[in-house]
């Protein structure tokens, strides 16, 4: 049995390397033009931009203090690793692969940050995958590590840890090291909040996967319950032994999970015990809330899982915890200013319009996001399709919208943008404005003449513009101190300008004197949230997690006393005042509803000053009892260094004892050695495999060089190839022509080069790139020696000498392609591309070498348009080739009608019709095997058409002309398989086609490893 488990994880090993493009993890390419310089230590290394040394060191100081703190409850200080810094984009993330092993981060502060300076939160986020994924490294794991290199770990992650351990685990990190974290947001909490009172709890499948038919909140939110939970019931030891159980035992399928259920079997009763102890406290205070019988719920939920067990203790926790502070609630009353859809549906951030009409930004399940007009009558109607932006919100003045959305770079994936986008509802006309930097956070003036905005430069600092909204030109430019972030600004009375504060201390509330250039804090929040102000002559209005839920507050500008406006059940957010009328966001399970409710002092409540604490979060800070506090005295002991990109051309990462090239996502039988370098600008594999047809297997190096604007592929083979086949032969003598068996042995070099330029288009809704690319490929054959095996029946002569002209000759191919698409965003409902273009142009032709194989062009398209019923979808295909007539070499390149042979004349013209729909969204699962999300239909209909000419036995042409049809049906479901998080599309095709006037069928598998 041993023998079969380790088996299994080396097919798993070697499929999950042969299905998926996981040997090489890139993200995009920084600027060329980028110097890099390096601090390396026995620890860490962190590359960075040549401008951003000052902060590399701080960073340096940080990750010195984490090495300490960061792995303390694990027990665990991981081995040395690298760190990139991109600072160009205007994306705020970070990663963690270990193929290389690396860790990324994007230096761009979100424009909605926490209380937390995003430096800090990023690099303790990302430190804490650094410390699971190495702490793997032990056991078995670390032998498979030997055998496979880097690549085995992920593989060893993918097949046991779940997404929800990995980010929640790090969130948990996040918020023990600092005083806020994601831990302390309502924000972060109010989606599973909402459902587990609204709708009760979802089965562990639904939550981990995701559905098209509810919302699911996202493993960062389920992670952080279900691993603080853990931690503070369990202790440290739970996660700590789990993983080392895991890295030791991977042969174990369950290693995770029992691991789980190991540590919660010791004190799993007293944790029972405690809740029904606190249950009795609450019940005795005179809460109306349920009175559960804790221990009939856990001999109930006593599973053979641990992750189960876990799971549906944790959310029945939650449940009756949240339930407990909902009955103490006195909510706010107000009037809604729409019905709650039936699907999922976010409308925020509310504006009235100049006719009394209210303007939201509408997204969901059903919905990518638009702007949306309500009417007083309640009716809507579709206003505009924004880009991608950046969840930051708009401002609406005398008929004109503004906001910042997402602008990518021609050719640098890194190197995106934040633009100022602006859509006049009256014009019906959009306008960008757009700067060397980013910008965020727009908002009009008053008279709607002037907007401010933050920029954001490549060294992450702060700006606050002021720009002339006619002219689009810069009038005034505030630069933020060293280490301050300029959140939310919005224009006051007096020439001034009012905006939220953060810098190390946390938050907090200030004035700008545009004319004297003073400013004054009016009250700070420290290390609690507060974002999205909303100025009248009075007050300050302000969302805040003051009381344990995101509610709109007020700051009275002539008393400076603090009120809470609104008491909202999940959140309150995006508050707008017209007239005596507070609009905001009110959230519900089915999302955000967009609400009023008069704005009047007198039904306000005056803040005390208390500040709601967060438990879970504070038990895991007392635990840890560590915060992050780097020691920034000194940070020229941080040495820094040149970075030499060439001389650090390759990274081998990865090998195998089996042939695996993730460029080409291929496998076969040898070995193989993969190289990324850190900055990931040259991929490369080097190996042998067997390749069938080659007498001692075929030598190997595929390069793909990604750092400069054109993109340089390479790939060399080189082997002794034997093959048998039938073929006419001058025979010496006599003197005459036979058809005999021959087998050729000979030795064949194939080079291909190619050169391909990205170009990234995309602006607004659409994303749109075009991709020339230009390819010569050489075959050399040497060396050949043909022996004769037979002769046919036909002719009985016996074995004679043949004159095969078995002299080296080359083919040298050229191939020209345009690849192009231009695709508008979709809903997650909808099956397909609602709106989208695809074209591809190829030319192939033999200009050079000593064989000319003729020539073939081609083109084809796809075109997608919405179907007659929302998240329907029409695709019309359409292609056509020609190929000259002595070519004996090129292969089709457009597609065939489905279920025939392909068709193979001088011209050929196919064409096909799809209509594709959702059935149902039935969020089954079949236990751990598979969980089923969406089942759907695909009808089609083809049509092929071929005309070119044939010889007789005499060389006489004759012209044929053939048309075909096919058409049938496609039924697939949209699963996941043994609760990888990666989906699987898995369905059959059924059809008829009059090629051969038979019915056919055929199997239907994908999946995408872009949605893990």
């Amino acid at each position: 049995m041993k023998f079969v488990k380790i088996g299994l994880v080396f097919f798993c090993l070697i499929t999950t390397w042969g299905l998926a493009k996981g040997q090489y993890f890139t993200t995009g390419q920084d600027p060329a033009s980028i110097s890099w310089k390096q601090i390396n230590t026995n620890d860490f290394q962190i590359i960075f931009p040549e401008a951003y040394e000052e902060k590399a060191k701080y960073m340096a100081a940080i990750f010195q203090d984490l090495l300490q703190k960061g792995g303390k409850d694990l027990n665990h200080q991981p081995k040395k690793f690298s760190v990139v810094v991109h600072t160009q984009s205007a994306t705020s993330n970070g990663m963690v692969a270990w193929a290389p092993k690396r860790m990324e981060i994007y230096n761009t502060s979100s424009p909605d940050n926490d209380a937390q300076l995003w430096i800090d939160h990023v690099t303790t986020h990302e430190y804490r995958h650094v410390i699971q994924l190495d702490k793997l490294e032990q056991g078995f794991t670390r032998f498979l590590n030997y055998i496979f290199g880097q690549q085995s770990t992920m593989v060893v992650v993918g097949l046991y840890l779940p997404a929800w351990f990995l980010e929640g685990d790090a969130v948990c990190a996040e918020t023990a090291l600092s005083e806020l974290g994601r831990g302390r947001l309502p924000f972060f909490e109010q989606e599973l909040r909402a459902q587990l009172i609204e709708k009760g709890n979802y089965s562990y499948d639904k939550a981990i996967n995701g559905s098209y038919q509810d919302y699911v909140t996202d493993r960062y939110k389920l992670g952080y319950y279900l691993v603080g939970k853990a931690k503070t019931h369990y202790g440290d030891e739970l996660w700590e032994k789990t993983l080392n159980r895991v890295g030791r035992r991977p042969l174990g399928i369950t290693s995770f999970a029992d691991g789980i259920k190991n540590g919660m079997n010791a004190k799993r009763d007293s944790v029972f015990v405690s809740l029904s102890d606190k249950q009795k406290e609450i019940l005795a205070q005179g809460i109306s809330v349920e009175d559960i019988d804790w221990e009939q719920v856990k001999e109930q939920n006593t599973r053979a899982d641990g992750k189960l067990m876990l799971y549906y203790d944790t959310m029945k926790e939650l449940q009756w915890e949240w339930k407990v502070q909902d009955a103490q609630l006195n909510l706010t009353k107000f009037e809604a200013l729409a019905n709650r859809e039936q699907v999922y549906t976010n409308q925020r951030f509310p504006h009235v319009g100049t006719s009394g009409e209210v303007i939201v930004l509408k997204e969901g399940l059903a919905d990518a996001a638009y702007f949306e007009i309500i009417s007083e009558d309640g009716s809507k109607k579709k206003l505009f399709v924004p880009g991608y932006d950046f969840n930051s919100g708009f401002d609406y003045k005398n008929g004109k919208l503004i906001w910042s959305e997402r602008k990518e770079n021609l050719r640098w994936e890194k190197a995106d943008k934040s633009v100022l986008v602006m859509y006049d509802t009256n014009l019906k006309k959009r306008s960008k404005i757009k700067y060397e930097n980013s910008l965020f956070a727009p908002a009009f003036s008053d008279d709607g003449k002037q907007i401010t905005a933050v920029e954001i430069d490549e060294l992450g600092d702060n700006h606050l513009e002021i720009l002339n909204a006619e002219s689009k030109l810069l009038e005034k430019r505030i630069t933020a101190g060293k280490d301050e972030f300029i959140l939310s600004p919005k224009w006051n009375k007096n020439n001034s300008i009012l905006y939220i504060l953060l810098n190390k201390e946390g938050k907090q509330l200030v004035s700008l004197d545009l004319n004297s250039g003073s400013r004054t804090s009016l009250f700070s929040f420290g290390a609690h949230e507060m974002s999205q102000l909303e100025v009248t002559d009075d007050h300050v209005f302000f969302t805040a997690s003051f009381t344990g839920i995101d509610n709109v507050f007020a700051f009275n500008k002539s008393s400076e006393k603090i009120y809470q406006v609104t008491s909202s059940r999940f959140g309150a957010r995006d508050p707008h005042v017209n007239k005596n009328q507070l609009y905001y966001s009110d959230y519900t399970s089915d999302g955000y509803l967009p609400v009023k409710t008069t704005s009047q002092a007198d039904n306000w409540t005056e803040w005390a000053g208390n500040f709601k604490t967060f438990p879970l979060a504070e038990n895991l800070s007392e635990q840890l009892g560590e915060k992050l506090s780097p020691d920034t005295t000194n940070l020229d002991r941080f040495e820094v260094k040149n970075y030499s990109k060439l001389g650090h051309l390759f990274n081998f990462h990865s090998w195998a004892p089996v042939f695996i090239d993730g460029l080409e996502q291929e496998s076969d039988i040898g070995v193989s050695v993969a190289s990324q370098n850190k900055l990931s600008t040259l991929l490369t594999t080097v190996g042998y495999k067997k390749e069938q047809g080659y007498q001692n297997g075929q030598f190997y190096v595929n390069m793909s060089y990604q750092g400069l604007f054109p993109i340089f592929d390479s790939k060399l083979t080189v082997g002794n190839k034997e093959s048998q086949f039938w073929t006419l032969a001058d025979r010496i003598t006599p003197s005459q022509i036979d058809t005999v068996l021959v087998n050729r042995a000979l030795k064949q070099w194939g080079w291909e080069n190619s050169i391909r330029l990205p170009f990234d288009l995309s602006g607004g809704k659409y994303s749109t790139r075009i991709i020339p690319k230009v390819t010569y490929s050489l075959a050399k054959l040497a060396n050949m020696k043909y022996t004769t095996l037979a002769t046919t029946q036909a002719n009985p002569l016996p074995l004679g000498e043949y004159d095969f002209g078995d002299k080296d000759f080359t083919q040298e191919i050229m191939e020209y392609q345009i690849f192009a698409y231009n695709i508008v965003k979709t809903a997650p409902r909808d099956v397909q591309y609602q709106w989208a273009q695809v074209l591809e142009l190829n030319y192939r032709h033999t200009p050079f070498g000593d064989s000319k194989l003729g020539e073939t062009w081609s083109a084809e398209s796809y075109l997608y348009f919405p179907g007659f019923a929302k998240h329907h979808g029409i695709k019309l295909y359409g292609g056509y080739q020609n190929r000259s007539v002595y070519n004996s070499r090129f292969s089709n390149t457009i597609k065939s009608p489905r279920g025939m042979y392909d068709i193979y004349g001088e011209d050929i013209f196919s064409t096909g019709i799809d209509y594709a729909l959702p059935l149902f969204y039935p969020d089954w699962n079949m236990g751990p095997l598979a969980y089923f999300k969406r089942v759907k239909m695909n009808a089609f209909f083809d049509y092929g058409y071929q005309k070119g000419k044939f010889s007789d036995m005499n060389q006489n042409l004759y012209e044929y002309k053939d048309a075909f049809t096919s058409f049938g049906a496609e039924l697939s479901t949209d699963l996941h398989v043994l609760r990888f998080s990666a989906p699987v599309d898995l369905g059959i095709r059924v059809g008829y086609e009059d090629q051969t006037g038979s019915m056919f069928a055929n199997l239907l598998i994908s999946f995408s490893l872009s949605a893990f």
